[in-house]
């Protein structure tokens, strides 16, 4: 008797484990904001280390690549900023959409940690964090992205110092970014 309820236990344990390593087909979210143009400029503020421009640049191209209309540019001048500036609280960046009307995004702007260590290292660093891999995440938010509950998505809400897998963008961030600009 005792052997046959260690099973059924152990069965519904494992039950339980695999329903919750599946992530719903739709696991994305959106802030219902978007570029109406399809198309986002931004622009480096001369704070921004001039050794990140390849990650940034790689960053960028996951989403304009993703299979859309959106795509994501630089220019000498946008309202869309990069700062590297120190943060008071203990964030690793924060992304601030401002200027946002209806369902249209006008602006918005990045500011990475500068008392953070980060790493443009094309296998990353232990115990920095990589710059690439948080570019990605919140250039997701700046085309009206929200955070995901797959551990593996960019998008999902947080990173860990020395994580570089958020650099390629997962099957449910594609959908998200389809989700609003497949035909705009």
């Amino acid at each position: 008797m005792k052997h046959g309820k260690r099973l059924l236990i152990g069965t519904l344990f494992l039950i339980i484990f695999l329903v919750n390593m599946t992530a719903p087909a739709s696991a994305y979210s959106v802030k219902g904001f978007y570029w109406h143009s399809g198309h986002a400029t931004m622009h480096k503020d001369s704070s921004i280390p001039s050794t990140w421009t390849t990650s940034f640049n790689n960053a960028a191209n996951a989403w304009t690549n993703a299979g859309t209309v959106f795509y994501y540019s630089w220019a000498a001048a946008s309202d869309n900023i990069l700062y590297y500036t120190p943060l008071s609280n203990n964030s690793i960046l924060a992304t601030t959409h401002y200027d946002a009307t209806g369902d249209v995004y006008n602006s918005f702007y990045i500011e990475f940690n500068s008392n953070k260590a980060w790493s443009t290292a094309s296998n990353g660093e232990s115990g920095k964090f990589d710059v690439e891999s948080v570019a990605a995440h919140e250039f997701g938010h700046g085309l009206g992205l929200g955070h995901s509950i797959v551990l593996y998505a960019t998008m999902f809400e947080s990173t860990a110092a020395g994580e570089i897998s958020k650099r390629s963008l997962h099957k449910d961030d594609i959908d998200g970014i389809k989700s609003i600009y497949r035909g705009l």
